[in-house]
């Protein structure tokens, strides 16, 4: 399955709020701005891949193709989250507990 988190595609405000947040969380309140929006992209980017890793076994081989066609036709986070909805039980509840575990790690990780 193809990643759909990629440069063309709009990030989620919600989920790049989230990851800011988080960073601020982790580093402090004054952290530069850079680092900041540096941070979140990266930590967007990777909860991206972590809810590809995890919803994709999920997935049959035929699904897995109709997705993946689905991003490469139509990349729009609404149709791609459709989908999704469509395919997987409960997936918002699925994804607030990855989300949960994202955190989680990432607090838990020491300071580079």
């Amino acid at each position: 399955m193809n990643n759909p988190q990629n440069a063309s595609m709009p990030k989620d405000q919600n989920v790049l709020s989230f990851m800011m947040q988080l960073v601020q969380e982790k580093y402090g309140d004054e952290t530069e701005i850079d680092f900041l929006n540096q941070e979140s992209d990266r930590l967007y980017d990777m909860f991206g891949n972590n809810l590809v890793d995890y919803f994709e076994p999920m997935l049959s081989e035929e699904q897995k193709l109709q997705f993946d066609q689905l991003v490469a036709t139509n990349p729009e986070q609404e149709r791609l989250l459709e989908f999704l909805i469509t395919n997987i039980p409960n997936l918002e509840q699925q994804i607030l507990q990855v989300l949960v575990n994202f955190r989680n790690e990432y607090l838990s990780t020491p300071q580079s």
